[in-house]
């Protein structure tokens, strides 16, 4: 009988603590619907709007409007006192006529484009709100408005306007009196029509900075970018605030290069990721130099280089020789190139290999980061057609402007102390300008001033002494 009782309440227990699961479950299924449909109650309000397709703003069929309950087709495009407007995934919508907002948000993958002179946010009650998690396009547009703005991870900011983006908020496309809040980790495009100031609103550190402005950027704060500096065309203007590219030699960042070109200060971190790729597009404000920079040697191959493009002759360094991480690089007609091995093995040494002119008349030169006082042969100059002897006293040869028209200078590094023959030859092999020049032992230069009247074309410039013979291709100019 005891059995029988024991094996009874045994199964009544189970039965109970089955049911009472059951119901938890239940009623945990309930909550978690509630709480999805309070999720979707609470996101939107009665007579809030969002896009279903691009178009302009004016049109009515891209709309649709919440009643509380469910999304229907809008009527109207929206007002002035709508609450809240969602410009949704993948849609792409232009702003062409001057409007009020009071919260608006564009999602991941949408884009607006704000076509007029004014937007203003400002909410019915208390502060509005502007959100980006895809792009905005502001081209010169003002922002303005007692609302807060905030561009989020992986955001896109395109910036249209003369004045950039000012931190203080009285200039350039973002003049709202709230919160601005930039992300470092969003992107930003400068592409106005006129010379843009960047203003110094920015974040100093960001993921990508692209210029697509053919007039020009000018820099008003330093950057550094954590990814790619993106030159799709026109001059990045640095002044005196550098750009850095990379975060170290782990983590080097990129140059994408389509059709632009960075004037001034700029630095780039490299490393095995790019070890192949350190290339500087540099720009004098006329014309532009492609610089590449190469090792050979493991331990070479990490490190930071700056290249700095400098206004006036290189007259003014005569008193002040460089040294083997510090040397000028090229010369043109408007200033000179300096590069300087910031980071890296303290022995290391820039030496160049080659300095040719592409059919864009755009010259490229290019460098090894090698070992002190490197003794074996390398060719200075594409084409050149003199052999060069086994001992180089004599490196580093630049010579600039090229192409050039009345004048150059040439600017080389020796070994040692010595006697050095400069000659300058046309086409056909005839001497038209020969000297004999000291050469002292670190940096030497000299300029070439034409003394009659040198026609158009190619020219050879000899530098030799006992045991060496260098030459260098010069273009003169029409």
């Amino acid at each position: 009988m005891r059995n029988r009782q024991t094996a009874y309440l045994s199964t009544r227990m189970r039965i109970v603590i089955g049911t009472s699961i059951v119901a938890a479950a239940s009623l945990l299924l309930i909550v978690v619907f509630n709480l999805s449909d309070v999720k979707e109650t609470r996101a939107f309000s009665s007579g809030d709007y969002r896009t279903i397709s691009s178009g302009d703003w004016g049109q009515t069929d891209i709309w649709e409007v919440f009643d509380g309950k469910n999304w229907s087709e809008a009527s109207m495009p929206p007002e002035s006192n709508i609450s809240k407007i969602i410009i949704s995934k993948g849609n792409d919508v232009h702003v062409t006529e001057e409007i009020v907002v009071s919260m608006i948000s564009i999602e991941e993958s949408a884009k607006l484009s704000l076509e007029a002179n004014v937007l203003k946010v400002s909410g019915s009650s208390g502060k509005g709100s502007f959100e980006v998690f895809g792009t905005l396009e502001m081209g010169t547009c003002i922002l303005e408005g007692n609302g807060d703005f905030v561009l989020a991870n992986g955001a896109t900011l395109i910036i249209g306007s003369d004045d950039g983006i000012d931190k203080k908020a009285l200039s350039g496309n973002i003049q709202m009196k709230g919160k601005v809040l930039l992300n470092r980790d969003a992107n930003y495009i400068f592409n106005g029509t006129v010379k843009q100031g960047s203003g110094n609103g920015l974040p100093g550190m960001i993921k990508n900075l692209t210029i697509s402005n053919s007039s020009g950027v000018v820099l008003q704060q330093s950057f550094i970018v954590i990814e790619s500096l993106n030159l799709e065309k026109g001059i990045l203007f640095t002044g005196r605030f550098p750009v850095t590219i990379g975060t170290s030699s782990i983590a080097p960042g990129a140059i994408d290069r389509n059709n632009g070109s960075v004037c001034g200060k700029l630095k780039r971190w490299y490393g095995t990721i790019n070890k192949d790729q350190i290339f500087f597009p540099m720009n004098d404000g006329k014309a532009g130099t492609i610089f590449t920079f190469t090792s050979d040697i493991v331990e070479y191959q990490k490190g930071m280089i700056e290249v700095v493009s400098h206004e006036g002759t290189l007259a003014q360094l005569s008193s002040n020789p460089f040294d083997a991480r510090q040397v000028v690089i090229g010369i043109t007609e408007y200033g000179y190139y300096t590069a300087l091995l910031s980071n890296g093995p303290e022995e290391a040494w820039l030496k160049i290999t080659s300095a040719l002119s592409d059919s864009n008349n755009e010259n490229k030169v290019s460098w090894k980061i090698t070992k002190s006082k490197v003794k074996s042969p390398v060719n200075n100059v594409a084409d050149s057609k003199s052999k060069i002897e086994s001992h180089e006293g004599i490196q580093n040869i630049v010579c600039g402007p090229n192409p050039f028209k009345d004048k150059f200078f040439v600017r080389f590094f020796s070994d040692v102390a010595t006697t050095a023959h400069v000659q300058l030859m046309n086409s056909g092999g005839q001497t038209v300008y020969s000297e004999q020049m000291n050469v002292y032992e670190g940096s030497n230069q000299f300029e070439y001033i034409s003394k009659s009247d040198l026609p158009p074309g190619v020219y050879m410039l000899r530098i030799s002494n006992t045991s060496e013979i260098h030459t260098v291709k010069l273009i003169r100019d029409k």
